[in-house]
């Protein structure tokens, strides 16, 4: 017999494992209903085309994004945790059957049934449900920090977006101002002896350089919509147009005050605080330890009314029983209140590093406002306008021999890199502004913070188009804006 069941298990055990991982996972999908439930891919993204204004993306985002929706989840996980700290624990049943009969006076007995309820220490149970509570608030305030770290990484992607179309929109128009000049140098080579071909190719090799710049900007603009489309939790295929004009601005800004408002509103540091203060309830939790709790119990024997004893009378037994812990290992308490008391200065030390990083971030980035202000107002108001003057004189100078083709093309290269610096700071203005509207623990856009002073410009497109090795020193600024990029969709991943 133990032959034939050792047998039956091994060819049980061998059926089994010669099942392959997807047999196994497709005959849980068809048994188990929680689990076909839980393991279902969710296709939630949807395809739009519309139009609409940066903060309109941003509340979309922040209904569809994934990763709000998991911490409202994980709120509403602890919340339900308060009402099990709260119970008491269940009640226990128990029953003892005698195999030998105990004869008693009131006659033999043979079985029993008891009852007890623990009742653990009130005040105890109030304190965890309170630490619960602490949890909670610190759960959403880090729903909060989510939801300010989306909008910021929104923003920084339309801003992005905005200044790959508005170099796009700069190279066309600065192609069209190389196809004028090609037109004077050919007529200049065909009714003067000192313009050679050489310079009629090389602006025909130009203006091929600027078509291939064109569509690294547009294939750049596909990229840029798509990690757009997936802040929004939307089909990357998506037409996303954006209404917006930048506004920027000049005006001191109060750093103080932005520092205090951080430290107030700020949700990493207000979950600290709620960490802190939950540290200080295990505190209060150790301490109680001190104080026991006690079991209360009801026994019942059932009595017959047969047995030897001539008196024997049939009264079942009833028994009511007390019971408490001692708490006497004072050494396991004590070390408990130090270990929750080392907790507490662990987190407040937390907290003050926590103040310090965000003075400093906000310092920072109020300095990096107003240094990129002052950097734009001077390309708007001198520079920009200079070399498109140098630009035309150059032009007419040509006509007239009084400069050459290399001079002329430098002069035109000179006005697009200008032009797309212009757009790079305006980019980085806005998306300086969106970290600081986040790092002082604001969710709406903090207009106030835009620097008054630079005029209203339409951005609707931006790009770094591809420089010759003469503008490799205007790339700066526009590979600034795509490492920034890529620094987003890396914390994307990390998250």
């Amino acid at each position: 017999m133990r032959n034939q069941i050792l047998l039956t298990a091994l060819a049980v055990f061998a059926l089994g494992g010669c099942r392959s991982p997807q047999t196994i996972l497709h005959t849980f999908q068809h048994s188990d209903p929680y689990f076909t439930e839980t393991s279902r891919v969710t296709e939630p993204e949807v395809s739009t085309s519309e139009m609409g204004n940066i903060e309109e993306y941003v509340q979309l985002g922040l209904s569809r994004n994934p990763q709000v929706d998991a911490a409202q989840h994980k709120i509403e996980a602890i919340k339900h945790r308060i009402p099990q700290v709260l119970s008491l624990p269940d009640p226990m049943v128990n029953t003892t059957t005698h195999l030998s009969p105990v004869e008693t006076a009131a006659g033999r007995q043979a079985f029993a049934l008891g009852v007890s309820q623990k009742f653990t220490n009130a005040q105890r149970r109030a304190t965890k449900a309170a630490i619960v509570s602490d949890e909670v608030a610190a759960a959403e305030a880090d729903l909060t920090r989510i939801q300010l770290e989306i909008a910021e990484k929104i923003r920084t992607a339309c801003y992005q977006l905005l200044f790959i179309r508005k170099s796009i929109e700069i190279t066309k128009e600065d192609a069209e101002s190389l196809a004028q000049i090609a037109e004077v140098i050919q007529r200049q080579y065909e009714v003067k002896q000192s313009v050679t071909q050489q310079d009629v190719l090389n602006v025909q090799v130009e203006q091929s350089k600027v078509e291939n710049q064109l569509t690294e900007l547009q294939q750049k603009e596909k990229s840029f919509q798509a990690r757009l489309a997936r802040l929004l939790h939307v089909d990357p295929s998506s037409q996303l147009q954006i209404l917006d004009r930048l506004q920027t601005q000049t005006h001191h800004l109060d750093v103080d005050a932005l520092i205090a408002s951080a430290v107030q509103a700020r949700p990493d540091l207000q979950s600290q605080l709620a960490n802190i203060n939950r540290d200080r309830k295990e505190i209060q939790l150790a301490q109680l330890e001190e104080k026991p709790d006690f079991t209360v119990g009801l026994n019942w024997i059932a009595t017959s009314d047969s047995g030897v004893s001539p008196v024997a009378n049939g009264d079942d037994a009833l028994l009511l029983g007390i019971g408490f812990n001692l708490p006497v290992y004072k050494r396991r308490i004590r070390a408990g209140i130090c270990e929750a008391q080392a907790n507490r200065r662990a987190s407040q030390s937390k907290l003050d590093s926590l103040q310090d990083m965000v003075a400093e971030e906000v310092f920072d980035l109020v300095a990096k406002l107003e240094s990129n202000g002052q950097t734009l107002e001077l390309i708007q108001t001198d520079i920009i306008p200079k070399s498109q003057r140098t630009l035309e004189l150059a032009i007419e100078e040509y006509s007239t021999d009084e400069i050459e083709y290399v001079q002329l093309i430098a002069n035109w290269r000179n006005v697009l890199r200008y032009r797309v610096t212009e757009a790079s700071l305006q980019s980085q203005h806005s998306q300086l502004l969106a970290s600081l509207t986040r790092s002082v623990g604001q969710l709406e856009h903090v207009k106030m913070f835009a620097m008054e002073g630079l005029g209203q410009l339409e951005f609707e497109e931006v790009a770094e188009p591809k420089r010759t090795p003469d503008e490799e020193g205007s790339g700066n600024d526009i590979q600034g804006n795509e490492r920034d990029a890529d620094t987003d969709a890396a914390d994307d991943e990390a998250n």
